[in-house]
């Protein structure tokens, strides 16, 4: 394979041959896409509507939502209260224990799909690891060490248009006393 320069161009052109005799650059054929174009032909094309003068000779203003790039409420749709819902409930889990913070998670869910409430988890975030070193001799031997850790499991559940109802039953929840709960409104 060999590679060959075009010396008419202040760019190198690239082109590899495979046993052709005609290699100069002319005779590459392009798709009418890759094409350039005039800059003058891009301008014109680009070229945004001239603005027109009203009688008091200020210039007219485009139509509402038109060349503004901020789409109107009427074409958002109903669509929008489904992205963005208006209420929402966050709830952080923690435990030190993971079978403690799955059986709370799922206390969390059933109360609030009985209320016709939609969830969004158990997510799990990530595990915290608190290492202590702790010396184990009191005077010398500090190359003789304990490592205890601490693993904080963590998850996050979204309750997405919550009622009163809704609220009222994950108020009556009995959970255990290894989790710690964490409600945002």
């Amino acid at each position: 394979m060999a590679v060959s320069t075009s010396t008419t161009s202040p760019l190198p052109l690239l082109l590899l041959h495979r046993g052709t005799a005609n290699t100069s650059p002319a005779s590459l054929s392009f798709p009418s896409s890759l094409r350039a174009t005039s800059l003058r032909s891009r301008a014109a094309a680009a070229a945004p509507p001239a603005e027109t003068l009203s009688e008091d000779g200020m210039p007219d203003a485009p139509p509402e939502g038109e060349g503004t790039g901020i789409p109107l409420p009427s074409s958002i749709g109903d669509d929008g209260e489904q992205l963005a819902p208006k209420q929402k409930i966050r709830i952080k889990l923690r435990s030190y224990w993971v079978p403690l913070i799955e059986d709370s998670c799922k206390k969390i869910i059933d109360a609030a799909k009985t209320t016709n409430a939609k969830t969004m988890g158990p997510v799990p975030l990530p595990t915290k690891r608190r290492v202590y070193c702790v010396l184990n001799s009191p005077h010398v031997h500090k190359d003789s060490r304990f490592h205890f850790e601490i693993r904080t499991h963590q998850r996050l559940i979204d309750i997405m248009y919550p009622t009163a109802q809704t609220i009222d039953s994950l108020m009556q929840l009995q959970l255990p006393a290894g989790v710690d709960v964490e409600v945002k409104l």
